[in-house]
């Protein structure tokens, strides 16, 4: 009953159709992503699994070096949590949207979440709406989801038929990143959301050579004190 609604309502195609723009650099980076998976000696079979149970990108990335030079499992597992530590802030800024709902239901939408998908529905959706609305927002969020989910495992797909025949001159993971600045670009409509871009990018650059890939942590922790800060200065400039 519950599915047959979510089928039905425009809020959950709405968010489905919103995830065709960025479709394109999803399916690159899954590509590039898989294409590394294979190249690290996992089979298609572990390659496929791998993108069902952990599906997080960055952190397949990450991880990839210490599989290949077979460093202790608690290592790569440190080094996957540290990469995925963004989502906790992510979390914590969904969390008003979503309390409603049970904790065996958040955990599912914790587990669909992704940089894209939180992006989009923020820019949908900046400000809590309770009563009907909440509804509306969980199926939208459901539907830009599932477009994330199934370009990123249309990618996985792609790699594992295409591996040997997809060569690296094409530059997939560079059309990928161009594509989602690209994306991330038309977001920032005001001097809370540029602060904040300049400073996840400048600390981006800044700690580029940190290990275990803590430039992504330290980037999203930099732009949200940042965006904070922000809003604070321009409150007390308003009174």
């Amino acid at each position: 009953m519950y599915l047959k609604r979510v089928r039905q309502s425009p809020a959950f195609f709405e968010g489905l159709k919103a995830m065709a723009e960025p479709a394109l650099a999803l399916i690159a980076w899954s590509i590039v992503t898989n294409i590394a998976l294979l190249s690290a000696g996992l089979n298609a079979s572990h390659t496929f699994w791998f993108n069902i149970l952990v599906y997080a990108g960055s952190a397949q990335l990450a991880v990839i070096p210490l599989i290949v030079g077979d460093y202790p499992l608690w290592t790569i597992w440190l080094t996957a949590l540290i990469v995925n530590s963004r989502f906790i802030i992510f979390s914590v800024a969904l969390q008003p949207y979503f309390k409603k709902y049970s904790f065996v239901q958040r955990l599912g939408i914790g587990y669909i979440n992704g940089d894209i998908v939180f992006v989009k529905f923020l820019e949908k959706f900046p400000i809590t709406k309770h009563g009907n609305k909440a509804e509306i927002q969980l199926f939208y969020f459901l539907g830009l989801a599932l477009g994330n989910w199934l370009a990123w495992q249309f990618g996985v797909l792609l790699a594992i038929a295409f591996e040997t025949q997809i060569p690296g001159s094409w530059g997939l993971g560079f059309a990928g990143t161009l594509a989602l600045v690209a994306l991330v670009i038309p977001t920032i409509k005001n001097k809370t959301a540029l602060v904040s871009a300049l400073m996840a990018a400048l600390t981006c650059v800044l700690t580029i050579n940190l290990p275990y890939r803590l430039t992504i942590v330290c980037s999203v922790i930099a732009g949200v004190l940042a965006a904070a800060w922000m809003d604070r200065a321009i409150s007390k400039g308003a009174r």
